[in-house]
């Protein structure tokens, strides 16, 4: 292990307190607002959009069409499997009641 002369530990102390000292800017902090931040994407990508030539806008705006159909088809799929799930779950459940349940009870 190799051992520092403690000279060279207070030097460095110093420094580190000079360098610590010397910075009078702060940082500015800006407080988070969520409706800032989302209207500042939109604005981004409205800005984004309107520099686009004609042609390149056409194909942007089919391919968010293409991409929301997607997602709402997904969203649709799973909503009808969990209706149709509910749905099997009550009539297994009545069957259950009718035909084995009367019969523990003979």
């Amino acid at each position: 292990m190799s051992h520092q002369n403690p000279q060279d530990w207070e030097q460095r102390i110093k420094d580190l307190e000079a360098e610590i000292n010397g910075e009078t800017e702060p940082i500015p902090v800006r407080p988070f607002n969520p409706n800032e931040e989302a209207q500042s994407v939109f604005i981004k990508v409205r800005k984004w959009y309107q520099r686009l030539a004609t042609p390149a806008k056409v194909g942007v705006a089919i391919i968010g069409v293409v991409l929301s159909l997607s997602v709402l088809n997904g969203i649709l799929r799973l909503v009808s499997s969990l209706i149709t799930i509910g749905i099997l779950g009550v009539v297994l459940y009545g069957v259950y009641k009718a035909f084995l349940a009367n019969k523990s009870y003979k």
